[in-house]
């Protein structure tokens, strides 16, 4: 059983993943984390600004992001539309990832709020850059660096160089049966989006290239 006081890395990456391959919203990157709110969740997204036309506090908030709140019977992500766009798409998952785990934020310890912070941060970078196809791109020989990921999945340059510095310290090897479930899926599933970004190239060097010339000159 999972240390309560420390966050639940796993839980947060299988959700992801389940995620991954079974919804409807997600088909390509970057997507719409808006469309994935409405498909996983009864959650509807407004922005700050629609906020203040309703008279809603968002100085109350405690957040210069986004926040999820119950409001009029119903569960509101508010999030900031000044930011830009690669903001608060990873903004807005954060707040879900709240939501789907049941966060308890009558909670108030530090130990108990990083710990929701943490695994809401892992799990909105594996929606927005799943290590799966990280990892094939780099067995293809891309480069996976800051301008590789906002160039094709659409994140800000803080959450690509965080996404990078996590993906160094995490070995594959060491992932559970449960956490590589879905690992096959992911990349037929996202197929199409992978080769486009990164196709397969031949890398059969000289001497490969031969033993194939000697095979068919046996031909004839």
């Amino acid at each position: 059983m999972p240390n309560s006081k420390k966050p639940d890395f796993s839980r947060a990456y299988s959700k992801a993943n389940e995620i991954l391959v079974k919804s409807s919203a997600i088909q390509t990157f970057p997507f719409s984390p808006k469309d994935l709110v409405k498909e996983q969740a009864p959650i509807v997204c407004r922005s700050f600004k629609k906020a203040r036309k309703y008279g809603v506090d968002i100085t109350a908030f405690g957040s210069e992001s986004a926040i999820i709140l119950s409001f009029q019977g119903k569960k509101i992500i508010f999030y900031d539309e000044t930011k830009p766009d690669t903001h608060n798409r990873f903004s807005i998952l954060h707040e879900l990832e709240h939501e789907i785990n049941g966060h308890d934020f009558s909670k108030k310890d530090e130990d108990t709020y990083h710990r929701y912070e943490v695994e809401t941060n892992y799990f909105a970078a594996q929606l927005l850059m799943p290590e799966q196809i990280l990892r094939e791109c780099q067995n293809r020989g891309a480069r996976i660096n800051r301008f590789f990921l906002q160039t094709n999945f659409g994140v800000s340059a803080q959450a690509a160089d965080k996404r990078i510095e996590t993906l160094a310290r995490t070995n594959v090897e060491w992932r559970s049966r449960a956490e590589k479930e879905f690992d096959d899926i992911i990349l037929i599933k996202y197929a199409d989006f992978l080769n486009r970004i990164c196709p397969v190239r031949n890398t059969y060097d000289f001497e490969d290239e031969y033993i194939r010339q000697q095979e068919r000159n046996s031909c004839f």
